[in-house]
């Protein structure tokens, strides 16, 4: 159990029955929480590029913030998603 709880996963909550986001991520703001230790880039990027292309947009980096996710995953990595070829 220990290890899912530290498994990246993309912030994309919304409360039951609204269409709004509540969690960090936005249509055009991937925010994956992730712990440090257990997680490197190359997945954070792939977890990112996946949620992009559902668009048709490619991934780019754009901040990383600690400590403001949950406990197990306590850092944030965001990447904007962009148009191809940008």
């Amino acid at each position: 159990m220990f290890l899912t709880a530290c498994a990246p996963y993309i912030d994309e909550r919304r409360e039951a029955g609204q269409i709004a986001h509540v969690g960090q991520s936005k249509p055009d703001r991937v925010a994956i929480c992730y712990h440090g230790w257990r997680t490197d880039d190359d997945e954070l990027l792939k977890m990112a590029e996946q949620a992009c292309a559902q668009t048709g947009r490619v991934a780019r980096y754009d901040d990383t913030k600690y400590f403001n996710c949950a406990f197990f995953t306590p850092n944030t990595r965001f990447f904007k998603c962009v148009p191809k070829g940008k």
